[in-house]
């Protein structure tokens, strides 16, 4: 029975020396991801402290978990930006080489102006790859939206009923006393079992978070590789059509412009002129093929026959 006395009154004595050994220093709070500070007494102890410390690293780490989900989505929707950027940019150099053409000759200028309307316009396609960037930047707070609420259920815990618990342990005990120290270790027991289960509940609600940035992902992916993909092709197209228009000019096809009009390559005059096998050096000439041409032809084309 003496010893058990003995264990009891030393128990009692530790305590005593828990509560009795307390720092001169505030007791702080995360509010509005600041640490702020409680107006709950001058006196509070290294426990209470130490596992404040630990309440603003969980809600921290919260935070950079939904931070880092909408950063990720960001940086995802900047790629797509940046090849909008370099789509643009090809369909400017299409038009680039294709406008030149056009006042270039009169066949160069049938054939882009047969073909120009396949060209994608530049503002219809902007206006349609950020209607898909837009859409997806709009449900960045949606995607977290269920781990911020867990995000601000703990901090109003931390901020209400935390606060209130350890504001009536001080209140209802003076400080540094046994009793004070009984009733901020139960305040503090309670507040890490809501934390415990609260991260639990977080830590779901990101993974499912992370499932619901993927799959936006893919939507602006795929509704901007529509775009890219159309206007690849339509400029590919049209660049085909265009030269094998020219082309055919090229070749002296003739081509109809209209139902009324043919254009044909060569010179208007021509003069045929015979060529017999026979000795190279037989300087014997006969007609001139020239004679009766006017000096102020423009030109003059010769066909060997």
């Amino acid at each position: 029975y003496a010893s058990s006395t003995k264990h009891i009154i030393s128990a009692l004595l530790a305590l005593q020396l828990i509560a009795t050994v307390v720092a001169q220093a505030p007791l702080v709070v995360n509010s509005n991801n600041n640490i702020g500070v409680w107006n709950v007494s001058t006196k509070t102890d290294d426990y209470i402290l130490e596992n404040r410390r630990q309440y603003n690293a969980t809600l921290q780490a919260y935070l950079d978990e939904i931070n880092g989900i909408k950063k990720t989505l960001e940086d995802e929707l900047e790629v797509l930006e940046k090849q909008e950027v370099l789509l643009l940019q090809t369909i400017q150099e299409t038009n680039e080489r294709v406008d030149p053409l056009e006042v270039l000759s009169l066949p160069t200028k049938y054939c882009v102006q047969q073909y120009r309307n396949e060209l994608p316009y530049v503002n219809i396609i902007k206006a349609n790859i950020e209607s898909c960037i837009t859409s997806a930047r709009g449900y960045a707070n949606s995607i977290v939206s269920t781990p911020t609420n867990y995000y601000n259920t703990l901090n109003n815990y931390y901020n209400a009923d935390l606060k209130n618990g350890l504001n009536a342990c001080l209140k209802a005990h003076q400080n540094p006393s046994l009793n004070y120290t009984l009733c901020v270790t139960t305040v503090i027991s309670k507040a890490n079992t809501y934390t415990i289960n609260s991260r639990k509940n977080f830590a779901a609600s990101i993974e499912s978070s992370h499932c619901s940035l993927s799959s936006r992902i893919d939507v602006a992916v795929s509704c901007t590789y529509i775009q890219y993909n159309s206007v690849l092709t339509s400029l590919g197209a049209t660049n085909r059509l265009i030269d094998d228009c020219i082309n055919g000019f090229l070749e002296n096809k003739p081509s109809c412009v209209d139902n009324s009009t043919v254009i044909n390559y060569g010179c208007p005059h021509v003069v045929y002129m015979e060529v017999k096998d026979g000795d190279g050096n037989n300087k014997t000439s006969g007609s001139n093929p020239l004679e009766g041409v006017s000096k102020n032809q423009t030109c003059l084309e010769i066909k060997f026959v």
